[in-house]
């Protein structure tokens, strides 16, 4: 006789590890003044200031 199995818990991600899984992919940011950018993320810091690479504005 086997157990029920329990349903899968998803446990939404923070923030920062959302960013941290975006790092490598192309990303489009929107800006408070309403500019917009498009490029690869680099890397990050923990105010998330970003690098990013083949950027168009």
């Amino acid at each position: 006789m086997s157990l029920p199995s329990l349903p899968k818990v998803h446990h939404p991600l923070l923030p920062l590890e959302l960013v941290d899984k975006c790092v490598g992919s192309q990303i489009w940011i929107i800006m408070n003044n309403h500019k917009e950018f498009v490029g690869k993320l680099i890397g990050f810091d923990d105010y998330v200031n970003m690098v990013l690479e083949d950027v168009r504005e």
